[in-house]
């Protein structure tokens, strides 16, 4: 008679066969979320620093700006409309740039604009301290609308990714860091997959830029710097701008009570008009470097290419010392300052900040 079969056992089987494909099953779903969560490729991390940079109201830029004739170092911030500012070492001066709509305003010593104003004599206005000049924009290399602003950058990366460049693996300021070169730039971007932009080369124009995109509140406080030294432009000149008399107008100067002065004042060379100018006629006795006899201003708004007529009357008591005492030959003199900003173009470089 065959043993009795034993209970149990067809039931031990079955949980054993449950457990182990209980097992295969989460170690399958183990693979399937590894496999998915997995890194992203270089072009996608690219995207992915695209998309931080074109979120950013402002951009910090810390590095070399151009080569040449005009080399620009130092830190400056940029804003999404491409409005900048902030202290650079330009050639061999400590100034700070302000760029904004198509102008250039520079704020430095009396040093660094007599090296930049035309003449051999040193500008009436200029003092001690520093002060808020306008140049030519052409001084610039670089466009930095075109160039540098966030989403100038955030299409630069975008372009890097649909070219699906090879990056290379370094470590750049003690971070993960994928290179990517083109042919006319270098991307440095974080080796992860919510990466962001570290760095900004390229030839022409010839770029060394450490970047950091700043948050809303840090762009805020540069848009806010920026509306203040806006402000302070109510007080620059011109530096690359110089009129001429074009006509000295006979007599006025017969009495000892005091000198009319007028001459007609040729607008300066390639500046847009209007343009406001101050003219300080001056007198000396005898020669052209003789004694003073004393100064007036005239201010006068050119509308056109024309030479426009300025005029004032110098009262002086030198003046009437000495046509009372000596009288004679006197010779007349005009100084001129430009006017940077007039109060109608800094009203609206302030209104431009309110689309930032």
């Amino acid at each position: 008679m065959p043993p009795p079969r034993k209970k149990g056992g067809g039931a031990l089987i079955a949980v054993l066969i449950g457990g182990v494909l209980a097992v295969v099953v989460i170690i399958g779903a183990v693979v399937l979320v590894l496999s998915s969560g997995g890194e992203k490729k270089p072009e996608e991390k690219l995207r992915a620093a695209a998309d931080t940079m074109a979120s950013a109201r402002a951009v910090g830029l810390k590095g070399n700006f151009g080569g040449g004739a005009e080399t620009i170092q130092g830190e400056l911030n940029v804003t999404k409309g491409g409005r900048v500012t902030g202290p650079v070492r330009w050639n061999s001066d400590s100034v700070t740039l302000l760029v904004a709509d198509g102008k250039l305003f520079v704020k430095a010593d009396a040093s660094y604009w007599r090296r930049q104003i035309s003449g051999s004599e040193t500008p009436y206005y200029l003092g001690t301290g520093e002060q808020w000049g306008r140049l030519s924009a052409d001084k610039l290399d670089v466009d930095f609308k075109q160039e540098l602003t966030p989403t100038a950058l955030s299409n630069k990366l975008r372009a890097a990714a649909a070219a699906k460049v090879k990056p290379t693996k370094i470590t750049w300021q003690g971070k993960k860091a994928l290179r990517f070169s083109t042919f006319s730039s270098t991307l440095y971007i974080t080796d992860a997959d919510d990466a962001e932009l570290l760095r900004y080369e390229s030839t022409t124009p010839r770029l060394a830029l450490d970047v950091s995109p700043k948050s809303s509140g840090q762009a805020s406080s540069i848009i806010s710097d920026m509306r203040t030294s806006m402000g302070e432009l109510k007080d620059s000149f011109d530096g690359s701008a110089r009129p001429t008399v074009d006509e000295w107008k006979k007599g006025g100067c017969n009495g000892d009570s005091g000198c009319t002065v007028e001459a007609k004042i040729r607008p300066p060379y390639g500046v847009e008009t209007p343009v406001t100018v101050d003219v300080r006629f001056r007198l000396t006795a005898g020669t052209l470097t003789g004694k003073d006899l004393g100064n007036c201003t005239a201010r006068i708004t050119i509308t056109s290419s024309t030479a426009q007529w300025a005029s004032c009357r110098v009262t002086s008591s030198a003046w009437s010392s000495w046509a009372k005492s000596t009288g004679g030959t006197y010779y007349k003199h005009a100084d001129y300052k430009v006017i940077g900003a007039t109060a109608s173009e800094v009203q609206a470089l302030q209104g431009g900040l309110d689309s930032e």
